[in-house]
């Protein structure tokens, strides 16, 4: 007599988790509910918490499922093919990067990339998590921000953004910054820079700040770990890292891979 034993696979049970989670938050709501309106508080409290809370709980659990389903994914990719193309340039607004030295040059130890920035060009506040991102001005004069603070480097200025902290550049000048990049240890900053450039030069970029296809998004902010000011890391890094995940998962990189393979 031949057995055979049938195992569930983790995505089995990240359901049956998050069907449990659901049914505890639904649970743990009404009930809730029925405690607070047994306490001598004001209606407006109670009837706040009852038309509010629900909306609050159905999106925290959304959140813990997302991140919970996530963890069973596999990592996210921060591979570059073997490209002949060093030079990548933005079509629609007229300026270009080199990759001087790649994450596959150093063996990951850092990227180095010459970026040209356009006038009144550059970009707004946000962090690396495990990067330092050290900026060089070859050329012009480039404001930076780090921590709060704003400086102004010149030709042959220096200025390290470490790992976590608060940054951003911008070329409040008229004319165009060749500035220089060094990512250490190197991750995933040419992949999301060569993407960023391929979806504006194919038209695949909004008007706004966001890609067309939504999943684009967190793949580009997962690739180079960049997070954005005023939300929680304990929210932002988690939910960013898996929306990330489940984009790939879903095969959402394959038609950016034309960019990066």
């Amino acid at each position: 007599m031949i057995t055979a034993t049938i195992k569930k696979s983790p995505l089995t049970h990240t359901v049956n988790m998050k069907l449990i989670l659901g049914v505890f938050f639904v649970l743990f709501y009404f009930l809730s509910i029925y405690v607070i309106w047994q306490f001598e508080t004001g209606l407006w409290v109670k009837l706040v918490y009852s038309f509010i809370g629900l909306p609050l709980l159905l999106l925290l659990s959304l959140g813990i499922g997302v991140v919970a389903f996530a963890r069973f994914l596999p990592a996210l990719d921060l591979t570059v093919g073997n490209r002949q193309d060093r030079t990548v340039r933005n079509d629609a607004d007229n300026y270009e990067s080199t990759f001087l030295q790649t994450s596959r040059d150093t063996n990951g130890a850092y990227e180095l990339i010459q970026v040209e920035v356009e006038p009144k060009g550059g970009n707004s506040w946000h962090y690396h998590k495990s990067f330092d991102e050290q900026f060089t001005v070859l050329t012009g004069q480039l404001t930076i921000g780090l921590n709060g603070k704003t400086m102004v480097l010149k030709a042959g200025e220096t200025a390290t953004a470490p790992k976590k902290s608060m940054h951003y550049f911008h070329n409040d000048t008229t004319d165009i910054v060749l500035l220089q990049v060094k990512a250490t240890p190197a991750k995933g900053l040419e992949k999301s820079i060569r993407i960023a450039y391929g979806l504006n030069n194919t038209g695949q970029w909004g008007k706004g700040m966001f890609p067309k296809n939504p999943w684009h998004l967190p793949l580009l902010l997962g690739y180079s770990e960049t997070y954005l000011p005023n939300i929680p890391k304990f929210i932002q890094e988690p939910l960013v890292n898996a929306l990330a995940k489940i984009a790939q998962w879903k095969g959402e990189d394959k038609d950016l891979e034309v960019f990066f393979k």
